[in-house]
């Protein structure tokens, strides 16, 4: 499937979501083959993948978004 999206309208927040969503559909194969390689890394990545973005309850970002991104094995 190809999502076509007008680059315009394409704010540095989505195109952080839209990076994010490829990464975990790249990374899905780590998470059910068992002994994939690095699959420790990976799985945790794939956690802060799934934490990034966060919010205070003041609706301000509090982990870098977008600006920074999770990196494997960090």
């Amino acid at each position: 499937m190809t999502l076509l999206v007008q680059t315009a309208l394409v704010t540095p927040e989505l195109r952080a979501i839209l990076w994010r969503d490829a990464e975990l559909l790249r990374t899905d194969i780590a998470a059910t083959v068992s002994d994939y390689p690095n699959a420790a890394a990976i799985i945790s990545y794939r956690a802060a993948l799934r934490d990034w973005p966060a919010r205070n309850e003041a609706g301000d970002y509090t982990n870098g978004f977008p600006a920074t991104r999770p990196v494997i094995g960090e």
